[in-house]
């Protein structure tokens, strides 16, 4: 495996790992990659930066870099919808979810404005929009609105909070906020209980501008590593002082955002918008990690599914049965008909059902496409669910159809 196109120290590997970037490809890729990876650690001017990216694109491609699922909100699936009104405490875009106790209100948008490919260095079309619609100036102690993304234990087991040693994660995100001045983002354990807060500052208004802050991993606190929550990252809109806490060190106590948070909810002129949001192991932020519309989409699943239409929010009346389940009636008696659905991707735990008519806003399955049945919960699993006809059938020839969602959030 000698190259005679690299320096000497390349060709006599093996060579130590000197940490750089690469982390999964170290491992896949072995000693070849050591020695470049060494290499790159001992050019003081950098000249060798393409090589880097490569590398970078190696270890998206091998590994899961990027723990947060759906932070490019172009290939975000938005399997509930691509607007939310008045939205308080609801997932949104896939695995992000507003969390608010303020009188203020706000909706959530997928819009159309991102950082331009030669900012970014990849081209995105969308980001998160979060537009206030009914202004809260006044923020007492215990206000707080945040954008909010859990992720489960066994994504961030290898990151290994609440162990000796010295380790560190790495959010990057892009953002354009109307308000200018200092904003602030917090890692928390699954109870709160352990909390990190971290600034960063939104220079010119309703401009992109990117962020890169490096959190040293917690040695201390109970962390989950199942399927539990694992950690919890926040992006904080506004809070008050009983949330508030000082940026810069690990704290045993709730805090959500910085005591010098500006409050981006003083207005319903503003709007606060994220775009390309990445959090990975390591003290450097590297290059966005591009998984395909179709990965993204299954690692959503596994939280969440609908039987709709990849663009149809799930809703009652929708007018139409494409995906859902379906049945032909041999009988009037209840609880005999009953219509089966294999999920997509194996839940992280046994889900919430909800059932949707297609073709009524009472819910419940539709006979023959007019009338509303009761639908009920017959088996339940992570990979499957049964769904039978509770009420009586008027006909034995009727045809069934229901929607469904299954959610398994953390």
């Amino acid at each position: 495996m000698a190259s005679t196109n690299y320096p000497g120290s390349i060709d006599a590997y093996p060579v130590p790992n000197n940490g750089d970037t690469i982390s999964v490809a170290d491992h896949w890729l072995g000693p070849a990659v050591i020695g470049i990876e060494t290499e790159l650690g001992t050019d003081p001017a950098g000249s060798h930066t393409n090589v880097k990216d490569r590398l970078d694109q190696v270890d998206s491609a091998m590994g899961f870099k990027n723990r947060i699922i759906g932070g490019n909100f172009s290939t975000n699936p938005w399997q509930r919808g691509t607007s939310f009104t008045g939205v308080t405490n609801a997932y949104t875009a896939d695995r992000f979810r507003p969390v608010l106790s303020t009188a203020g209100v706000i909706d959530v948008d997928k819009t159309a404005d991102a950082p331009t490919v030669s900012e970014a260095g990849i081209f995105t079309q969308h980001c998160l929009d979060v537009d206030v619609t009914t202004a809260d100036a006044s923020v007492a102690a215990g206000d707080y609105a945040m954008l909010h993304q859990p992720i489960e234990g066994y994504n961030s087991l290898d990151l290994g909070f609440g162990q000796s040693g010295t380790r560190y994660l790495t959010l990057s995100f892009w953002h354009k906020h109307t308000k200018t001045g200092t904003q602030s983002v917090a890692i928390t354990n699954s109870d709160n209980s352990r909390s990190y807060v971290a600034e960063y500052t939104q220079t010119t208004t309703n401009t992109w501008e990117k962020a890169e802050i490096t959190i040293p991993v917690d040695t201390s606190g109970t962390w989950i590593y199942d399927n539990g929550i694992g950690l919890k990252v926040w992006f904080c809109m506004m809070v008050g002082s009983t949330y508030g806490g000082t940026a810069g060190s690990w704290s045993g106590s709730t805090f959500f955002g910085s005591s010098n948070q500006v409050n981006n909810l003083d207005s319903t002129s503003n709007n606060f918008k994220i775009a390309l949001v990445q959090l990975e192991a390591g003290d450097k932020a590297t290059r966005f990690e591009t998984r395909s519309v179709g990965q993204e989409l299954e690692l959503c699943q596994r939280y969440f599914e609908k039987s709709f239409s990849q663009g149809t929010a799930p809703a009652q009346n929708v007018g139409n049965a494409k995906g859902a389940i379906g049945i032909s009636g041999v009988s009037t008696n209840a609880f005999v008909l009953m219509g089966y659905a294999t999920f997509a991707r194996e839940k992280r735990s046994e889900p919430t059902v909800t059932t949707f008519n297609p073709f009524s806003a009472g819910g419940g399955w539709s006979q023959s496409g007019t009338l509303d049945i009761a639908t009920g919960l017959y088996a339940l699993g992570t990979r499957a669910i049964t769904i039978r006809v509770n009420g009586t059938p008027t006909s034995a020839a009727s045809n069934y159809t229901v929607h469904w969602t299954a959610d398994a959030e953390l």
